[in-house]
């Protein structure tokens, strides 16, 4: 419990010196110039990508839960869901998908999890599709940077090759990798081990949703969950007048978003989202005060997207309720 509050502490700690470090290098007025001098049709077009978003993801888990919860019941967990995910660190806010399908819709914390790690695959898979192909147009690019890409590509290539394997095979690959591991102990290593704990947890969720012939439609919906998002960031950024190409938006917003699963950070994710999105944004084209304000201006208005629309989805889960009772 010590180590747990510490951890915390340090996180805070953190995210107050990084934006400190961010917010000496420009002036508090310019992010205020920026998000105000935003066309609204860039705004209003950002929001209307976001909505889809949800509208897929809400969709995914109404495949993957067998058709047996209303889509529009979905949508406002989801709502919900992402809301909590966004505000609280390393994304413990996962836990509310689960919460809110057992209190409202008398789901098992089993179908709960399940659901939520084939859907987390489904994303893994699509980021990895999509950030590959990025990696493959971007030009250009400082050789240290390129040298990063390299690791992480290379990473997002075994992972999506395990994932697609796994979902094809299931049960019977898993145990033909764990007996390849444990005759060479990569099973004692670090990547081994975690590999195999992916793995485990995959096929136990897998086995557990029965997806049977949806595997297609699930992988479409998750490629046009992150294109969607992607296109939101690009829009955003047009809005600002930053013209970057859209691979390099898809490239450093992945990178982004790897970084959202740390556990360094802070309420909300600032200052460290603003950080990282500094770092990679300026090999990608921006100038260090351009990235800074840019970097504030996107966050602010994903926290007004998502607390709009986390708000009505508790006002419609409460309407639910009220009529379940």
């Amino acid at each position: 419990m010590k180590n747990k509050t510490i951890a915390k502490l340090s996180a805070v700690a953190l995210s107050i010196g990084l934006l400190y470090i961010l917010l000496s290098r420009v002036q508090f007025d310019e992010i205020v110039t920026t998000l105000t001098s935003i066309n609204p049709a860039y705004i209003i077009a950002g929001f209307a990508l976001y909505i889809c978003s949800y509208f897929l993801r809400a969709f995914r888990f109404y495949i993957l839960l067998h058709r047996e919860i209303e889509l529009k019941d979905l949508f406002n967990i989801i709502c919900v869901h992402n809301m909590v995910n966004n505000i609280l660190p390393a994304r413990t806010g996962e836990l509310s998908y689960i919460y809110l399908l057992k209190k409202v819709h008398k789901k098992t914390t089993g179908e709960g999890v399940a659901s939520l790690m084939v859907a987390r695959i489904f994303d893994i898979i699509a980021l990895s599709l999509l950030f590959l192909i990025s990696v493959l147009i971007v030009k250009d690019l400082p050789e240290i940077f390129m040298n990063t890409i390299g690791t992480v590509a290379l990473f997002m290539v075994i992972m999506l090759i395990y994932l697609i394997v796994l979902l094809y095979y299931g049960r019977s690959f898993f145990e033909i990798t764990k007996g390849f591991f444990g005759k060479y102990n990569l099973d004692q290593r670090k990547p081994g081990n975690y590999l195999l704990k992916i793995g485990e947890e995959t096929v136990d969720s897998l086995e557990k949703t029965n997806i049977g012939n949806g595997i297609y439609l699930l992988i479409l919906s998750s490629i046009l969950i992150w294109l969607l998002n992607y296109s939101m960031v690009f829009f955003l950024l047009q809005g600002m007048t930053i013209h970057i190409p859209l691979q390099n938006v898809i490239l450093g917003a992945t990178f982004c978003l790897l970084t959202t699963v740390l556990p360094i950070q802070g309420v909300g994710g600032f200052g460290t989202s603003e950080t990282v999105w500094t770092l990679v944004f300026v090999p990608l084209g921006m100038s260090l005060e351009a990235a800074i304000i840019s970097g504030f201006s996107y966050h602010i208005i994903l926290i007004m997207y998502y607390l709009f629309i986390g708000s009505y989805g508790l006002i419609a889960l409460k309407a639910t309720v009220r009529t379940t009772q």
